[in-house]
């Protein structure tokens, strides 16, 4: 009975073996230098067993074989090609994006309410969806919004003035209290009271499960990232189901509230009450982008259910405040450990707010260009995304012959390409110049990829900077940030993460500055 019993177990042991296996010979077939990779692991065995950050992994593996364009891995058993050659990401982000239009799992994004939203979905859908939600971004839309963030800057401003009394400020809540009563604001058009009421606020609450770093969250990441036929096969899901109930009914509020008519506040409940009411949705296949075809199949038509709008709702929610509070933090510490770097920032906001008679304005995203060369260059050491991750829909060949199967992952080093110092002289310091004035001329294109680039670059970018700068100004006109005691000047970070975060809490201190009024209005 015993050796039965070790005997199927050594079978399935076996079985198991091979089947993890029988790709690893996949690039040595093509000929693309590759790693020799570990059996169910592949090279990925850091991020697959939660120690290390899927940016951390992929920045270590892409530093093999320097003069090559791309590496072969192998994410966990499913062949993966980095690329890292600036002139091939163009291919993949921009040129040839008909063939990489989709991010890994794409054919699982329909398994749960939140993957429907624009970030996750794909293909035809991605492309209808995008083109149809792209005009709440537009200048005179952000213009209007601004207005919303102004006043929200009013209300942090207060919660400044108690924050800083303390001996040192937890940075995240801090700023994702602010961003959060923004999004509220210029998205939903509700208050979410978020810096005035933290506790037991519901929108807290969602906003920490939708991208929280528990084990067992890190677990349900990485094994959807690799093997999504065995997980959603096993009915697993990545969110809670109380995340789109939550924002379901919020809609089903919002919508009665205005009558399911369109309000003249033009936000983003407006954009889907129009598309609720019109039930379909039109706009161009992707095929055209490959082939220039104008006919009637060029167009595709997509329905309006309640899948797609709070998808979308979860999209714009997730990415408004969490990565707006994630950049403002990663900008703050860096000030904090850069004195004269922050004292020029605030002589610029100095400049600003005299020029403003102390208000903010929508020009702040003109006239701070020295500040936005700090968020930059945070951005530059810490992406929120520190891999791009794409797979192809069609079989596709490179310029070098190389063919990439339909269905393989393409893993584009966003971290290592910012800390490369072929591209990035001294990388590790924090030197805004690199953003300002004539030196940004001087990047390479397709190695400063935060927001991604191509026709998937990331829609928010302009809301984002707009709150980010917003938030900045309203500290730093007031305040001089220096780093807690014992807080160190170099940060790990945090390996269950979806967006890149700090391994431990950023806190720092706020030193009240002196003669504001003078600063104003001298």
């Amino acid at each position: 009975m015993i050796l039965t019993i070790i005997f199927i177990l050594s079978l399935c042991v076996y079985i198991l073996y091979r089947i993890s296996t029988r790709k690893f010979d996949y690039w040595q077939k093509k000929n693309v230098n590759y790693v020799q990779p570990t059996p169910f692991l592949g090279n990925y065995s850091g991020y697959i067993l939660l120690k290390e950050n899927l940016l951390d992994v992929v920045y270590n593996l892409s530093k093999l074989f320097p003069n090559d364009p791309y590496v072969g891995a192998f994410f966990g058993t499913k062949p993966t090609l980095i690329v890292k050659d600036p002139e091939f990401i163009k291919l993949v982000l921009t040129k040839d994006f008909f063939y990489f239009t989709g991010k890994e799992c794409f054919e699982y994004t329909h398994k749960e309410v939140i993957t429907q939203g624009i970030i996750f979905t794909y293909g035809d859908r991605w492309k209808v969806i995008r083109q149809n939600v792209t005009p709440l971004f537009s200048s005179s839309k952000m213009r209007s919004m601004f207005r919303i963030i102004e006043h929200c800057s009013g209300v942090f401003e207060n919660l400044l003035d108690e924050e800083s009394l303390a001996p040192e400020v937890e940075m995240k809540s801090l700023m994702s209290r602010f961003t959060m009563d923004c999004i509220g604001g210029c998205v939903f058009g509700v208050d979410i009271n978020a810096m005035q009421e933290p506790k037991d606020n519901i929108f807290t609450t969602m906003g920490c499960l939708f991208l929280e770093t528990t084990t067992s969250r890190g677990i349900k990441n990485v094994v959807k990232a690799i093997w999504p036929e065995i997980f959603y096969g096993l009915g697993f899901k990545v969110f809670p189901t109380d995340i789109h109930k939550f924002f379901s009914k919020l809609l089903v509020r919002i919508f009665e509230a205005r009558d399911y008519k369109p309000s003249e506040r033009t936000d983003f409940v407006d954009l889907l009450l129009n598309l609720k009411k019109n039930r379909h949705i039109v706009g161009d296949r992707l095929q055209k982008i490959k082939t220039g075809d104008e006919g009637a199949d060029s167009k595709f038509e997509l329905e309006v259910d309640d899948g797609l709008l709070v998808g979308q709702c979860l999209a714009f929610f997730s990415t408004g405040f969490e990565t707006s509070s994630t950049i403002s933090n990663f900008t703050l510490y860096e000030l904090a450990k850069n004195p004269d770097v922050q004292k020029r920032a605030q002589k610029e906001v100095d400049e600003y707010i005299k020029k403003h008679n102390n208000k903010l304005d929508y020009d702040c995203v003109k006239e701070l260009p020295f500040v936005e060369a700090c968020i930059d260059e945070a951005l530059r050491l810490y992406p929120l995304f520190g891999v791009i991750s794409r797979q192809t829909g069609e079989r596709y060949t490179f310029p070098t012959g190389l063919t990439l199967d339909k269905g393989d992952r393409v893993h584009i080093p966003v971290y290592h390409l910012q800390r490369d110092p072929e591209y990035f002289p001294e990388p590790e310091l924090f030197k805004p110049e690199r953003f300002y004035g004539e030196e940004k001329k001087n990047i390479r294109p397709f190695t400063y990829l935060p927001f991604g680039d191509g026709p998937r670059i990331c829609i928010g970018m302009r809301f984002a900077k707009m709150q980010i700068l917003a938030g900045l100004v309203t500290i730093l006109k007031k305040y001089t940030v220096q780093l807690a005691d014992g807080m160190p000047e170099t940060i790990d970070i945090e390996p269950k993460a979806i967006v890149t975060q700090p391994a431990i809490s950023l806190r720092l201190k706020f030193v009240p500055r002196n003669d504001l009024q003078k600063r104003i209005f001298a």
